[in-house]
């Protein structure tokens, strides 16, 4: 009897991924473009969930950083002042690119033109892109969305499909997986990109008690969401 309680207890810490070697080692640099006037939901909602990674796993977890075009400090569109880490000139090579809403994604952001060379060559080097809210925008702007399936803020979402109409948008998706690209309608439900990909890169395990750290519950399938093509 004692020896069958054993055998289903390691099978169900199999099941939940205690234990389970990481699909990633090592550490994965997370940039996010940061322009003044960001939202501070889809800025620091992902970076909470990708920097909480080093105290699940010391070895393996995600370092987070702000890029900007010039590197200065810059305002949010709520009024809290940053100081970022890199600009454009200096900025490591980026693993995960994290393209948080700005109150100009829909508009200046499209037609900055350093922004823009920047964004397209980082995104083709990117591992993975994560978008948050109206952070869509531009990434479409680069042409990395045509012919793929993608989602912005909800009130947006027709505005993505008009201004880009080469790229599917979906309506009924807190966040859209297609390829390496994680879009995603941002808001309070900010988190739920990040905590995917961390499922992706680590294990359900893992996920779980990153968002318990932050008093969190996280379970994929019970979120509307969309998978196009699986994360590489």
């Amino acid at each position: 009897m004692l020896r069958l309680t054993l055998v289903c207890v390691f099978v169900l810490l199999l099941a939940s991924g205690v234990g389970a070697e990481p699909k990633h080692t090592g550490v994965l640099k997370a940039g996010f473009l940061c322009v003044g006037g960001v939202y501070n939901s889809e800025l620091m909602a992902p970076y909470d969930i990708f920097q909480h990674t080093i105290f699940r796993d010391p070895d393996n977890y995600i370092r987070c950083f702000i890029v900007t075009p010039d590197g200065k400090p810059f305002v949010t569109f709520e009024g809290i002042r940053i100081t970022p880490d890199y600009s454009f000139d200096d900025v490591p090579n980026v693993d995960i690119l994290v393209i948080p809403s700005t109150e100009t994604s829909m508009s200046a952001d499209l037609e900055n033109d350093t922004l823009m060379r920047w964004l397209k060559q980082t995104v083709a080097d990117a591992r993975y892109v994560v978008t948050v809210c109206d952070g869509a925008f531009p990434l479409a702007g680069t042409g990395a969305l045509d012919g793929r399936v993608a989602t912005t803020f909800p009130s947006d979402q027709q505005q993505l499909a008009e201004m880009f109409p080469k790229i599917d948008v979906r309506r009924d998706a807190m966040f859209v997986v297609d390829g390496k690209f994680i879009t995603s309608v941002g808001g309070a439900l900010s988190y739920q990109p990040a905590l995917y990909l961390v499922e992706h890169l680590y294990s359900l395990e893992n996920a779980r008690r990153v968002a318990k750290g932050l008093v969190l519950d996280w379970d994929a399938g019970s979120i509307p969401h969309v998978e196009a093509k699986p994360l590489p």
